[in-house]
């Protein structure tokens, strides 16, 4: 004696089911042709605003570091003030403040220089072929 169910399935409700799913399918078509359209229309300024945004990211992850070297120079200098004991309330604040700050802009830095690779390395193949189509 078997426990296991049995389902049956009639044929009208299989082909039911295909021209339901069917026809959910047919509404989204003329949405994705439209976008597929513009896409199509917009794919070359689409490619340069890509490869400016990915520079974007070049330049601000240099700039982050440059700006955290600025930091750490200015944490060592408050830093050296503390420990020669000529240092005000402000001094301990700005040292205390700067110094993790220094850090998490380093590690910004180097995060935004890894994206920028990234997305390069992603994108390469778009931007050389639309390096070619402007040739």
């Amino acid at each position: 004696m078997s426990l296991e169910p049995t389902i049956y399935a009639s044929e009208s409700t299989y082909l039911s089911l295909v021209v339901k799913t069917t026809t959910e399918e047919d509404k989204e078509l003329p949405q994705l042709k439209a976008l597929y359209d513009e896409m199509w229309s917009d794919a070359r300024t689409m490619i340069k605003d890509m490869r400016r945004s990915i520079f974007v990211y070049l330049f601000t992850g240099f700039i982050t570091l440059v700006f955290s070297a600025i930091m750490i120079g200015t944490a060592i200098s408050d830093w050296n003030k503390i420990l020669s004991g000529d240092a005000s309330t402000l001094t301990y604040f700005y040292a205390i403040i700067e110094t993790p700050g220094a850090v998490f802009y380093v590690a910004f830095g180097v995060v935004l220089l890894y994206w920028h690779n990234k997305l390069k390395n992603r994108y390469s193949r778009l931007i050389k072929i639309e390096k070619e189509l402007e040739d």
